[in-house]
């Protein structure tokens, strides 16, 4: 019997060969994920993936709800794709360029995320998240609802610490991430309230 070769799904190894990565397989991937993206070794631009770090640490005293993922994203590049595949809800948290204090922080929606250039609205420092979603919309691949939290870098210079404008922004950024969570999980706010 010949096979289909257009039905055929790629093996893993093939997957890895052609640089295509799709996470969907993973075993108990959750609908919700809040995902830290950024370098830890170019300064604020891994304020992302500290927050998720600190995220974790304030969740071990009140954990999130099961169906949330918290992840180091690192810098994936169109990569982030992958990442989002199969997600109900994802949560961006990563260093922009806005033009604000350091350390101040914006929510943001999909379509307010653009490519550097643009007058009308914020560019992001090497994050890939706009390449990444135009990519998407060009393919039209289905995304998932998606928040994006910017945080505006003092700077970007390799050291693996923050800046202290931005160090002093993670507690704040989080709560932010987690009044998100919550405003998606009311049952979660109501069995924090009965503790």
């Amino acid at each position: 019997m010949k096979k289909d070769r257009s039905t055929r799904k790629f093996s893993s190894r093939r997957a890895v060969e052609f640089g295509i990565w799709d996470l969907g397989f993973m075993i108990g991937m959750k609908p919700i994920l809040i995902l830290g993206l950024g370098n830890l070794l170019q300064g604020d631009d891994g304020v992302g993936c500290r927050v998720v770090e600190e995220l974790g640490e304030a969740t071990c005293q009140a954990p999130l709800p099961d169906e949330v993922e918290v992840m180091d994203g690192g810098t994936p590049g169109v990569g982030l794709l992958n990442l989002l595949d199969g997600r109900k809800r994802v949560i961006l948290v990563d260093a922009a360029e806005m033009g604000i204090a350091p350390g101040e922080f914006r929510r943001f929606a999909p379509q307010e995320i653009t490519l550097t250039g643009s007058r009308e609205r914020f560019s992001l420092h090497r994050s890939g998240v706009a390449d990444a979603l135009a990519l998407a919309n060009e393919l039209r691949i289905e995304l998932p609802e998606i928040v994006f939290f910017g945080i505006q870098p003092a700077s970007v210079e390799w050291r693996d610490s923050l800046s202290l404008s931005v160090h002093a922004a993670v507690p704040r950024v989080v709560e932010a991430v987690l009044n998100e969570v919550r405003l998606v999980q009311p049952w979660h706010l109501r069995s924090r309230q009965g503790k």
